[in-house]
């Protein structure tokens, strides 16, 4: 019903907290497709990073974990598919875009 944009900005008007982000299961696994848990129909690379860059504006952030790289689920490519996705996440939680 609402774009992601819209979602995040709704959200983000009703917190006024330290914020934690946690895990990539959120993302879509052709774009994480190894974590633990995934997702189908989950969020897209740029959803993601914009949910980070927009957490990152408010300068609430203050814990990021990425737990969920599971080497064992895939090969050696979708491993540095993943962990370049969560370092490029981590990036824009942290300012840049």
């Amino acid at each position: 019903r609402y774009d992601i944009g819209s979602v995040v900005e709704m959200a983000l008007d009703h917190v006024n907290c330290p914020i934690h982000l946690s895990d990539v299961d959120v993302l879509d696994p052709s774009v994480a497709p190894i974590t633990g848990t995934p997702v189908r129909g989950g969020l897209t690379f740029r959803e993601g990073h914009y949910i980070c860059e927009a957490i990152h504006q408010t300068g609430l952030l203050v814990a990021f974990d990425l737990m969920e790289v599971n080497p064992t689920l895939a090969d050696a490519e979708s491993v540095r598919q993943t962990v370049t996705v969560e370092c490029s996440l981590v990036r824009s939680a942290l300012g840049k875009s």
